[in-house]
């Protein structure tokens, strides 16, 4: 008996994928579209991933943050009690151990109290920065945008003392004009009441709304007078690149406990609950939106397939007469099959990088997610791992699909499909 030889099962497979066009461009669209679907929302949630989790790095979190060892167990209750005296040392010793790994490494003071405004007073929490070193380190990749946004006023220059930036929402409540003298009263270090007068420069916004209702930035000059310290509450450290956190952690740890410093360090993503509750929601949407691709792609391949195989009956039998067995017949329809999805899946990746293109030069703006109060252009961050997932979610859709009619048509007997009319 002549069996089929593989070359020859793709020629057939080939023919007979085309014979009805119009039904094949139906499937292939319906693939194609499955495919591309799933390069640009895999785009999508790349572009999430990268552009929340940069922005809460660059306006609050830096990399790592250091603290003095027993501040994160005490969940901030007394921060006064944890204080770091030596940050000029310690800084020296995060930048001679990271090297040129290292953007910036600042120093930070918070504070809390009321600030007032003509009889009006709410509760604030106030970050005293070093202005210029934050600067560097809240600017994007590109040096073209900040992350975090100062809406109306003007920004801290490096040299001022004695001005103070609010969130937008804060700033909403106060009412502040140009030039408004506000006060501040809180408790200092030492435990004594303290008050301030600060001049209002400007209002930021962040990716948090509950943050800006009572968020404040000054100098840390001014947060150091205020608070009656020269110590400091934390240093942050911000790398070139996010995917150096964990050895440059691992790297000041040891270099830390040669120089017996007192400290513990957190990492950005120990921080940043609102960035991991956002991607495990896409991440549901992403197993959702896949499932229903999947179904639609196999749906329209048993669809024409079984439509081939009723279209075919007397075709396989006279195979089959011609000694095909059921074997030849089911690696002949899972072919067909899978040649719907190779190409439907190449299709699908040219398809779906065109739409990357064309989304990334749109220049679409995205209004705020839930509790954040900055929209964002939406762009796709298409990588070879986006592509490579519309096109094997494409080929092994189409052969899943294709077992059922395969199977049909293997078991059709000889005389029954001669006999069909």
């Amino acid at each position: 008996m002549k069996s089929f030889k593989l070359p020859t099962s793709v020629k057939i497979a080939f023919r007979n994928v085309f014979r009805n066009r119009r039904r094949t461009l139906l499937t292939l669209s319906s693939i194609v579209l499955g495919s591309a679907a799933m390069i640009d929302f895999d785009g999508y949630r790349n572009f999430a991933d990268w552009g929340l989790r940069e922005m809460y790095i660059r306006s609050q979190l830096g990399h790592i943050q250091v603290y003095k060892k027993g501040y994160r167990a005490s969940k901030g209750m007394n921060p006064f009690a944890y204080l770091i005296a030596n940050s000029d040392d310690i800084k020296k010793t995060i930048s001679d151990t990271l090297g040129d790994r290292l953007k910036v490494v600042t120093s930070r003071l918070e504070l809390n109290g009321l600030i007032t405004k003509g009889g009006q007073s709410y509760n604030f929490i106030a970050t005293g920065i070093e202005v210029d070193a934050e600067r560097k380190m809240s600017m994007l990749d590109d040096g073209t945008s900040s992350a975090l946004k100062v809406r109306r006023g003007q920004t801290l220059t490096g040299s001022e003392t004695g001005s103070v930036l609010l969130g937008n929402e804060l700033c909403d409540a106060l009412g502040v004009n140009e030039g408004d003298l506000l006060s501040l009263m809180g408790a200092s270090a030492i435990g004594a009441l303290n008050a301030t007068d600060l001049v209002w420069k400007g209002c930021f916004s962040t990716v948090s709304k509950e943050y800006d209702k009572v968020a404040a930035i000054m100098p840390l000059a001014d947060a150091k007078r205020f608070s009656a310290t020269e110590d400091v509450l934390k240093l942050v450290v911000m790398l070139k690149d996010t995917e150096l956190t964990a050895k440059a952690r691992k790297d000041l740890e040891a270099a830390f406990a040669q120089k017996g410093y007192d400290l513990e360090m957190v990492s950005w993503h120990e921080l940043a609950d609102y960035y991991k509750q956002v991607m495990v929601f896409l991440g549901g949407m992403f197993m959702v939106i896949a499932t229903i691709i999947v179904f639609v792609v196999v749906f329209s391949i048993v669809n024409t397939l079984t439509m081939s195989v009723f279209e075919r009956v007397q075709e396989i039998g006279t195979i089959r007469a011609m000694g095909a067995e059921g074997g030849q017949i089911l690696k002949l329809f899972i072919i067909e099959g899978i040649m719907l999805g190779l190409i439907g899946g190449v299709i699908g990746m040219i398809f779906g990088g065109g739409i990357g293109v064309i989304v990334n030069h749109a220049k679409i703006l995205l209004p705020p997610p839930p509790g954040s109060s900055e929209g964002f252009l939406l762009q796709l961050r298409l990588y070879p791992s986006s592509f490579a997932l519309g096109f094997i979610i494409a080929v092994s859709s189409s052969f899943v699909a294709s077992i059922y009619p395969a199977m049909k048509a293997a078991k059709l007997r000889v005389v029954d499909a001669l006999r069909h009319v």
